[in-house]
């Protein structure tokens, strides 16, 4: 598919170029790609032990 070299005009007249939205799309894949990787990579913490209420307490009301 070859890219057009006028511009497309929306509704209200503007000139948007179609590779700029070609460009943000790529951007924001390779953001979300980034993002993903770092949460799988082990970048968080486990929740610290003192958080939970051991087994062997008890609590009255």
């Amino acid at each position: 598919m070859r890219w057009k070299i006028s511009p497309w005009k929306l509704s209200n007249g503007d000139h948007h170029d179609p590779r700029h939205l070609d460009l943000i799309a790529a951007l924001a894949l390779v953001i979300v790609i980034v993002a993903v990787c770092r949460f799988v990579s082990g970048g968080h913490e486990p929740p610290s032990k003192a958080a939970f209420i051991v087994p062997s307490q008890s609590v009255r009301w």
